[in-house]
């Protein structure tokens, strides 16, 4: 059985898993070549993942242009508009004679880093359990607030598209990325019930997980059947029109869901990662 690594999110601020390194020779050791599939990606991906990961660890500064792009195996045009893209994500911070340094991430990029950073670790670090059981609370509280101010300010059109959505997801219940991409739809419907752009905004970052994680998202969707009901009692929720309550019985709900996700997949939510 492959040995965890150490990596952890701890409290606050980033990741310093043992092994994280800021010294730029140890950097240099800890990068190989890349393919050269799509070399700019390639490149960006690889150190975005050193990065968020915590392997890299927040204020060092990086290996010159010609270390880096020699240890990497591409040419410094190629190594620039990775950085560039690393920079523009809030990952790094580059400046003309001073070279290039890693930004504290928690403290500069957008929610659309969760999916990123899952991404970046292997399912058997203690991190990746942290980053999911965040992942699930954001969904529980964006789901439990839309609800709420949905129920408050719907319009009867607003019911309707939900009604259809909910029909709509009989048919996709084969498939668990089809219904993980209605339920989306779904959420979109009561954000803009809820008349709320932050909250639509904020839905966008979700958008892309069935695409970008379809493993999790296939065992997130592992029981279609049994949410089939659930759907049903949300739409009386909304149509209700008593935001206090839909609150209350939407985190109940997804209280109780996530916990038995978690557990049923493994990963003792109530268990304290090692340090």
């Amino acid at each position: 059985m492959k040995k965890p690594r150490s990596t952890r999110l701890p409290a606050s601020g980033d990741p310093s898993p043992r092994g994280a390194t800021s010294d730029p020779a140890e950097t240099l050791a800890a990068i190989g070549p890349v393919a050269r599939s799509s070399v700019v990606d390639a490149v960006a991906d690889r150190l975005r993942n050193e990065i968020l990961a915590g392997r890299i660890a927040p204020g060092s500064r990086l290996p010159s242009e010609r270390e880096l792009s020699l240890a990497l195996g591409v040419n410094r045009l190629t190594l620039r508009a990775a950085l560039a893209r690393l920079e523009a994500m809030g990952l790094v911070s580059t400046r003309h004679g001073s070279g290039t340094e890693v930004v504290p991430w928690r403290e500069r990029a957008g929610l659309e880093a969760l999916p990123m950073v899952l991404r970046s670790l292997e399912r058997d670090e203690p991190a990746f359990l942290e980053l999911l059981a965040s992942l699930l609370e954001v969904r529980r509280v964006l789901v439990s607030e839309a609800v709420a101010l949905a129920a408050e300010r719907h319009t009867e059109e607003d019911i309707e598209a939900m009604k259809r959505l909910v029909e709509a997801q009989k048919a996709n219940l084969p498939d668990p990325l089809a219904f993980a991409r209605g339920d989306l739809a779904l959420q979109r419907v009561i954000v803009r019930a809820a008349r709320n752009v932050g909250l639509e905004l904020i839905l966008n970052s979700f958008t892309r997980f069935p695409e970008e994680q379809p493993e999790i998202v296939a065992q997130m969707y592992d029981r279609r059947e049994e949410t089939m009901p659930f759907y049903d009692a949300l739409v009386d929720i909304v149509r209700a029109g008593d935001g206090e309550a839909a609150r209350h019985a939407l985190r109940t709900a997804f209280n109780a869901m996530d916990h038995d996700w978690l557990s049923r997949h493994g990963y003792h939510p109530d268990a304290k990662a090692p340090t």
